[in-house]
């Protein structure tokens, strides 16, 4: 919920607003060093094409295709300087060991695609270490043809973890509110952009999507039956429950790392406060009451605390309290706040800030208890979400003219728009891996 909802809420009590990089397809090298990292040194990889194992036109594309997508998941990863060279499908592997060794990677990925009876894909991929000259790792993976990205995901996050001992990303999912049918209705596209889908035809205001930790399952606020109401929307089955009815407010939500509780606003007639839920959204207890708003709940990894934002202080800010409803003490910042969002680590809570009239991303460190500034000069930037790695943050932002959803590292650098569609697009929510 942005400021602008705060401001509306405080004034009619709980109205709410109605409201890359791809590779050359050439046959000459082409190596793609990236720029900052967001901490750590970059790793050098190489890829080649993977062969396709019967010269039909359609592997051939196939695999074109697929170490495309591949190559565009290890460069958004920033994990890796990625050299490819496009070869012929003869490609002598033992002769070409010396040419990898002169552009000083470490590993190299290469592998076969070919396409069974049943119209599933084969992938089958290697991993060369480069000095020994001896596989390090090598798979499968069966899919249909069409999910040729998938498997690309997947393997990608496999090379992450093998590299780096961390989970990667690839596989990830962003959801958010776009308005291009003049009403606004729930998105989920793939975090590199591609796999563009809509899940509600409501003709009415969805709002504020969140991801329920570990599942394909996204809660949310709607005007579908006149007042805003708690839903939950699993995206595999497609199929939408709603959890809380309340009259008034039921809004925003943010379900705890175990899945067992929810934090909601609730107005119930009176001042939005802040209230526990069990799953199915039945009321456990009030957790703040008093003559302010209390909104955007978050928890911590740990789910024994939560961030929110009040107007207790006479402007909204960042409060931090126990579970229970104890121990609130508030961040130290300057301007109006909102959407603080915990990193996966628990050490940053990412909030959006207003700053010389304009909305920003900005951390706070918590150990160290210190802000950092992710956006400026950009137009407005707001609602904040942590990639599941905790290296990215996918956040709306207004910097061309209409509100769209972009990526950032969190040294504030690699920014990128997700997707480009008509209309406009608010509030994302970040998945871990599906």
């Amino acid at each position: 919920m942005n400021l602008n909802i705060i401001k509306i809420i405080s004034v009619f009590v709980f109205v709410f607003v109605f409201c890359i990089l791809i590779s050359t397809k050439s046959y000459a090298e082409n190596d793609v060093f990236l720029s900052l990292s967001s901490g750590g040194a970059r790793a050098g990889i190489g890829l080649t094409e993977f062969v396709p194992k019967n010269a039909l036109l359609e592997e051939i594309n196939l695999s074109k295709d697929f170490r495309d997508a591949l190559e565009s998941d290890l460069i958004l990863s920033r994990h890796f300087n990625v050299v490819t060279a496009d070869t012929s499908y003869k490609f002598d592997l033992e002769k070409q060991f010396s040419y990898w060794t002169s552009k000083k990677i470490s590993a190299l990925i290469t592998g076969t695609i070919s396409v069974e009876k049943t119209e599933t894909l084969l992938v089958t991929v290697k991993v060369y270490d480069i000095e020994s000259k001896q596989i390090i790792w090598e798979e499968k993976y069966r899919d249909k043809k069409n999910k040729y990205r998938y498997i690309a995901h997947k393997i990608n996050n496999e090379i992450v973890k093998r590299f780096t001992g961390e989970d990667g990303i690839a596989c990830s999912k962003i959801a958010f509110i776009n308005n291009s049918t003049k009403f606004k209705e729930i998105y989920v596209v793939d975090y590199d952009g591609y796999n563009l889908r809509r899940y509600t035809k409501d003709n009415n205001l969805n709002i504020l999507p969140k991801w329920i930790p570990y599942s394909s399952m996204i809660m949310y606020t709607s005007y579908l039956y006149n007042n805003p109401d708690l839903f939950i929307l699993d995206i595999l089955k497609n199929k939408r429950k709603a959890v809380s009815t309340i009259q008034g407010l039921n809004s925003p939500a943010c379900f705890s790392p175990d899945k067992k509780t929810i934090i909601a606003t609730l107005s119930r007639g009176g001042y939005p406060n802040l209230f526990l839920l069990d799953e199915k959204g039945a009321v456990i207890r009030r957790l703040t009451e008093g003559r302010h708003i209390d909104t955007s709940p978050n928890f911590s990894p740990s789910g024994k605390e939560i961030a929110f934002i009040s107007d207790r202080a006479g402007y909204p800010q960042i409060y931090i309290m126990d579970i229970d409803g104890v121990n609130l003490r508030r961040l130290s910042t300057k301007g109006n706040c909102d959407s603080p969002v915990w990193s996966p680590k628990g050490d940053k809570i990412a909030f959006t800030m207003r700053d010389n009239g304009k909305f920003d991303i900005f951390l706070y460190d918590l150990p160290k208890k210190r802000i950092i500034r992710l956006t400026e000069n950009s137009g407005n930037n707001e609602n904040p979400s942590w990639s599941q790695d905790g290296r990215f943050i996918t956040f709306s932002s207004t910097r061309t003219g209409k509100s769209a959803i972009y990526i950032i590292g969190i040294d504030g650098t690699g920014t990128r728009k997700l997707i480009d569609m008509s209309g406009e697009s608010y509030t994302p929510s970040w998945s871990q891996n599906l």
